[in-house]
């Protein structure tokens, strides 16, 4: 079995352990290792670290050839302000100056990476629904494996101080990752499908709030707004966590699949929407708005996207998103580059108007700071923002929690990539909370928007194990 040496990581630690004594603070060990002639199922190493419950997250990009998994917390940084992206980020850098890292080389999502959340609105008041998350929170993962173009890396982080005993300290992480890696190259088996009882949150009201928001647009009040509604589920049995997200991975393989937990809680889903991906000095990001269902056969399929492609409401709520994410985009990057024209992104339940974006970084911007700039689209809110989120605020009765929040990582070397947490549901235990929501313009029509969020439903219903019939 491959793991880091005991010799480099007791080194590491106890050089760590020095260098804390004589700076008179903690310090941030990092080190990887790259792991051949071995095929680890990132699921698998996920249920292997079912002993950290709480600590554990799980993020794949589209097609799964990049996936991170991280157990256990070595540093968790929070927030529950307003102003949590830039606290964040000033603490991260903070910790990465004193820091050992090895080996050297730069390795996209290798090495200290911290993974986690940031909730859609912080300024919304916090319900009990969402209690054990806090506003904000990126972790640094214990144990981080990375899969990226199937090469296989594995990562162990820890803070010293001169306190720790560096033997206990390296003899203990090296024993966790032989368990984590013990029997992780046999792909996750899910076991079959349950019952569940579906229950709607206040239906009537989100309809009522549909149609009042559509006749303020008339109005001219405000352009766009995005209102979303909650379905609970109940089940039998509890929900388990890696079950879902071996289904996500087989039944939404274009999708961005994450998991994480806080408490005995998970919120998991398999979002279609990029937000930002930064690599190096390029970013990329999505507009992604205008939605209708897949067909059941090839021409009717063909027949839904071109109706899609040239539906004037549409079109309409697409339009004004790519103006929005342009205008932000363009505040953070140069030489920006948008197709005139929409296109179609397929996925196994619906289909998008869909538009890329890309543009060279300037300097002395970050990731997070384009997270901020960008978040939340009007894809997600609304526009104007501002307006938008006010009027969520005054109307919706939800509290979204980490529902069309940023959910994604950021490395050492500041790359790293956020997905929007949509198509997505909160577990709590036998309990699940599923949440969709749908872009609201003037000519809206709160039947028709309900049966596109039905449609929103059933990834993830699907994912649960159940049965998606009531939702037809």
């Amino acid at each position: 079995m491959v793991t880091i040496q005991h010799s480099t990581i007791h080194k590491k630690i106890a050089y760590g352990v020095e260098q804390a004594k004589s700076l008179s603070h903690s310090i941030l060990v990092s080190t990887s290792t790259k792991v051949e002639h071995l095929h680890i199922d990132p699921v698998t190493f996920y249920e292997r670290g079912k002993h950290r419950i709480g600590e554990r997250i799980f993020w794949s990009a589209p097609s799964g050839d990049f996936v991170m998994v991280g157990i256990g917390n070595a540093y968790s940084f929070e927030s529950n302000d307003s102003n949590n992206f830039s606290q964040l980020e000033s603490k991260w850098k903070e910790m990465l100056k004193a820091s050992i890292v090895a080996p050297n080389e730069r390795v996209l999502g290798v090495g200290p990476v911290i993974l986690g959340s940031f909730s859609f609105d912080p300024k919304k008041e916090k319900t009990k629904l969402w209690g054990s998350f806090p506003t904000a929170k990126m972790m640094l993962p214990q144990h981080l494996l990375t899969i990226s173009n199937d090469e296989y890396w594995l990562t162990v982080n820890v803070v010293v101080d001169e306190n720790t005993n560096v033997d206990e300290l390296a003899e203990l992480l090296l024993n966790e990752q032989r368990a984590l890696l013990e029997a992780a190259t046999v792909p996750f088996i899910s076991l079959y499908g349950q019952d569940l009882k579906i229950v709607e949150v206040s239906k009537d009201k989100w309809l009522e709030a549909v149609e009042t928001v559509a006749n303020q647009i008339k109005h001219g009040e405000i352009e766009k707004v995005v209102l979303a509604r909650e379905i609970r589920v109940k089940s039998e049995w509890p929900f388990i966590p890696e079950e879902i997200l071996n289904r996500l991975q087989k039944e939404q393989p274009s999708s961005y699949i994450f998991a994480i937990e806080s408490g005995e809680d998970c919120f998991i889903g398999a979002s279609p929407e990029r937000l930002i991906k930064k690599e190096g000095d390029e970013a990329f990001t999505t507009c992604l708005a205008g939605s209708i269902a897949r067909g059941k056969t090839a021409m009717e399929d063909d027949k839904l996207g071109h109706e899609l492609l040239h539906d004037e409401k549409n079109l309409h709520e697409h339009e004004v998103v790519v103006r929005a994410i342009k205008s932000a985009f363009e505040q953070g990057c140069e030489q920006v580059e948008i197709p005139e024209q929409p296109a179609l992104y397929k996925f196994r339940d619906i289909q998008h108007l869909y538009t890329p974006v890309v543009g060279r970084v300037k300097d002395g911007i970050s990731l997070l700071t384009l997270v901020e700039k960008l978040h939340p689209t009007p894809a997600l809110g609304g526009y104007p923002r501002a307006e938008a989120l006010q009027k969520i605020r005054e109307i919706e009765q939800l509290d979204r929690g980490l529902y069309a929040g940023p959910i994604g990582w950021l490395d050492g070397n500041g790359s790293g990539e956020f997905a929007v947490g949509i198509r997505s549901g909160l577990l709590q235990g036998r309990e699940a909370s599923l949440f969709a929501g749908c872009g609201i313009v003037g000519n809206s029509n709160p039947i028709s928007e309900y049966k596109e969020t039905q449609i929103k439903f059933k990834p993830m219903l699907s994912a649960l194990g159940g049965s998606c019939n009531e939702l037809k």
